[in-house]
């Protein structure tokens, strides 16, 4: 039984010998290897130990224990026909004093926690940390075809530079980032998806529109439904602050919410007040109107009652007195086939906002990052990416 336990928390190759460890270092397990016919790398001829060396390695970790070493003799060959020599390491990675293995745990411990935390565990250097993480994560990630995916922005340095980032919509996978936020960039970054996309959701942006038009040109695109709501929400709380609403007696945010939110889910007295503030003001009731309006719009269920309704309400509001409402009708106008895609389709860019709210956290977690590559990385093993230890044996 304990012999089970040994080998399961030391994965070795089942042609090595597991001693136990003495009682002055019961950390360290003398490991011995079966003899082997070991061929020559150049041209697999037949070799001969030429030289020995025992030698500790670090090879896996456990609680309450910490570092397990192994103790293993490390042979030098040489080849009988071209006279090489050269070190032969058992298929185990041996580089310095550790294990490819234990490197490979320590990179699984970083995921999702700060390299400084990690060397600070383990007891390891943090440029030794790092090093591990940035060459063995990135061949970790796992490559995706997605059919539906999201396209958005986030701040790399808010006000300064931007990045753009493409999710899958289905897993919520982050497949790209590049940095800048042009069309030039979008298109970069669409063109790292691989695999036939068929729907594609975005905001407003015209640079966003023309990429995906480039690179996907048979892709459905969809506008985000949130960004669209949010055209309307902040005329209604411009509006407001130009009332100088502060002064009066409710609170500014629980105006701003009861006249965003759907009159059906506000209580009787907030949908009281609702009234009295549309009655205080012709251009809120305005806005608040084509709100509720474009609501019921985006609940339509198919093409024709879907184009009818969007139809109506262009007609309603297309030359209204009120300036908000009128850019507002503008903006949809130049839009109207996307919207149509929006109104039928049930996507959303909802996975990439909370992506973008990690990602703040991973900046934040970070205490920023010199390199954009590494932030770049982080970002797609933090959304994603998994980590496969590989089966030597």
């Amino acid at each position: 039984m304990y012999n089970q336990f040994i080998k399961s928390i030391l994965p070795l190759p089942s042609f090595f010998t597991i001693s136990m460890p003495s009682d002055k270092e019961p950390a360290v397990f003398p490991v011995q290897a079966a003899p082997q016919c070991i061929l020559c790398p150049i041209c697999f001829g037949k070799t001969y130990r030429h030289d020995k060396t025992l030698r500790r390695f670090r090879h896996s970790y456990a609680w309450h224990i910490g570092t397990l070493w192994i103790e293993l003799e490390v042979p030098r060959q040489r080849c009988k026909n071209c006279d090489y020599t050269f070190t032969y390491d058992y298929d185990l990675g041996l580089v310095r004093s550790s294990t490819l293995a234990y490197r490979l745990q320590i990179v699984d411990h970083c995921h999702g926690r700060a390299i400084s935390d990690v060397a600070r565990e383990f007891g390891l250097p943090y440029t030794t940390v790092e090093r591990w993480f940035y060459t063995y994560a990135p061949k970790q990630l796992t490559e995706e075809k997605p059919s539906r995916i999201c396209v958005d922005e986030f701040a790399l340095r808010k006000g300064h530079t931007y990045a753009t980032s493409v999710l899958n919509a289905d897993t919520g996978h982050v497949l790209a980032i590049v940095p800048g936020r042009d069309e030039q960039a979008i298109q970069s970054a669409l063109s790292c998806v691989e695999g036939t996309v068929q729907q594609a959701v975005s905001d407003l942006a015209p640079a966003m529109a023309k990429a995906i038009q480039h690179a996907f040109p048979s892709a459905i695109h969809v506008l985000d439904h949130f960004h669209l709501i949010q055209l309307f929400t902040d005329a209604l709380k411009r509006r407001r602050r130009y009332l100088n609403e502060a002064k009066k007696h409710y609170k500014v945010r629980f105006i701003d919410r009861c006249l965003a939110c759907d009159p059906a889910t506000l209580t009787e007295e907030e949908r009281g007040l609702v009234s009295q503030w549309l009655k205080e003001d012709k251009h809120v009731c305005h806005i608040y109107q084509s709100l509720q309006h474009i609501r019921y719009v985006f609940k339509a269920k198919t093409f024709i009652q879907a184009k009818r309704r969007f139809s109506d309400w262009i007609k309603r509001f297309q030359f209204h007195t009120c300036g908000a409402v009128s850019s507002i009708v503008k903006a949809f106008v130049s839009r109207e086939k996307a919207i149509l895609n929006t109104i039928l389709s049930t996507l959303s860019n909802g996975k990439m906002e909370g992506t973008n709210n990690k990602i703040k956290l991973i900046k934040r977690r970070g205490y920023g990052y010199r390199n954009n590559a590494h932030l770049f990385l982080r970002i797609r093993l933090e959304t994603g990416g998994k980590f496969v230890t590989p089966d030597f044996w």
